[in-house]
């Protein structure tokens, strides 16, 4: 080795180092070339992803507006358009199905929110949707399930408020299907678990008077009264559950602050003439109703002019019958058991006799208007003190 390289003559050894540099120039710049078109190729790659999101953005967005504006087709054909830039957006599929489902391609819907939750058994939106779909289908059992499911579920976001807000969902769906009890147990815990909101207090409360639940509803409009400014709809609200069950007193002051309220000449005629016909009601039963903080004497004057009321009706009643019906026969009966004519001071010596007559008139009122139809005036007044004659008072 040493003789060849002692062989070689100052020419070629410079031959050979050009030779070298020459390759080594040549690697270099494949290297350089190689990095230039890897960066390039970067490049492109992420121009072409950013145009990708762009254009799911834009059909994404064009879908959205589309909804919006009721045009479940045209949002359907844009969020398809949307998926095929971003065919992994579990939110866009989750719109698509809402497109299908607000077009009535229900069972397309229904076949697409099925197959997401394959992969998010747990979701909480997804159930509600198939909630919905399975109440639009008349499907009870399945909507209840999912809507069970949905309270159950994980959601994106403030889960507690979406709950909520499904529970309170829950509960329409229930009162639609007649079924108040269990849609009641799900006010109630909505109630208990809602914050001190006027807003939230009167959306409940609304839904309970739907359940046939005045009295956790009056409760409900009770607790919204203490917000201030009080709102004309809490006023309204507490003014007719009370009213309902029979607290004409209590009534009396809601519906005396609901026409006071600055709003409330605002509202409908109709609802108006309402409210004012009520308090109108409640004042005459409450001049009819011998309450105990009266004198002795004044409370046996109501009592006999009640007695005369209802002796009235059932004389008409039975005079409209050609042949009286028993029921009608049995209360004249008892009526004929009495004494026909009956002084203050006989009725002031005797408790008893007062309670007897009275619950007799409120028999009356209650027989006579099944046999011959509803009453009216203070016979109509008389029937709604019988309903609950101990609440009328009652704050």
């Amino acid at each position: 080795m040493l003789q060849l390289r002692s062989a070689l003559t100052p020419e070629e050894r410079q031959q050979r180092q050009t030779l070298i540099l020459r390759d080594t120039a040549a690697l270099l710049s494949l290297f350089a070339i190689a990095i230039l078109l890897f960066f390039i190729t970067l490049f492109l790659f992420h121009s072409f992803s950013m145009h990708r999101r762009e254009l799911a953005q834009r059909w994404h967005t064009r879908g959205e507006k589309a909804l919006q504006a009721n045009q479940p087709l045209v949002a359907i054909d844009a969020l398809r358009s949307a998926l095929a830039y971003a065919p992994d957006d579990e939110n866009l599929e989750i719109e698509l199905a809402e497109a299908l489902a607000a077009a009535g391609r229900t069972e397309e819907a229904v076949s697409y929110f099925n197959t997401l939750l394959e992969s998010h058994p747990g979701n909480g939106m997804i159930n509600l949707q198939l909630a919905r779909l399975a109440a639009r289908q008349g499907e009870e059992a399945t909507a209840l399930d999912h809507y069970q499911a949905a309270l159950d579920g994980t959601w994106e976001g403030d889960g507690y408020i979406r709950r909520r807000e499904v529970r309170l969902e829950l509960a329409q769906y229930l009162i639609d299907r007649k079924r108040y009890d269990r849609a009641r147990n799900q006010l109630l815990i909505a109630a208990g678990n809602a914050p001190d909101e006027v807003n939230i207090e009167l959306q409940i409360a609304g839904l309970l008077e739907r359940a046939q639940d005045p009295a956790n509803a009056l409760h409900l409009y009770q607790k919204a009264l203490q917000h201030k400014p009080t709102k004309l709809a809490v006023l309204e609200g507490a003014a007719r559950t009370a009213y309902e069950l029979n607290r004409f007193l209590q009534a009396k002051e809601y519906l005396e602050r609901t026409l006071n309220h600055a709003e409330f000449e605002r509202q409908p005629a109709e609802d108006q003439a309402q409210f004012r016909n009520m308090l109108s009601d409640a004042d005459h039963i409450l001049l009819l109703y011998p309450s105990f903080e009266l004198s002795a004497r004044g409370r046996a004057e109501r009592i006999l002019a009640s007695r005369k009321i209802a002796q009235e009706r059932l004389a008409a009643c039975l005079s409209s019958k050609s042949t009286g019906p028993p029921a009608l026969q049995t209360l004249a009966d008892q009526w004929q058991h009495l004494p026909a004519t009956l002084r203050l001071l006989q009725l002031e010596e005797n408790p008893e006799m007062e309670q007897q007559i009275m619950q007799l008139v409120y028999q009356t009122e209650q027989v006579t208007s099944q046999q011959c139809g509803a009453p009216s005036g203070n016979d109509a007044l008389l029937l709604k003190i019988g309903h609950a004659p101990d609440a009328v008072e009652q704050q």
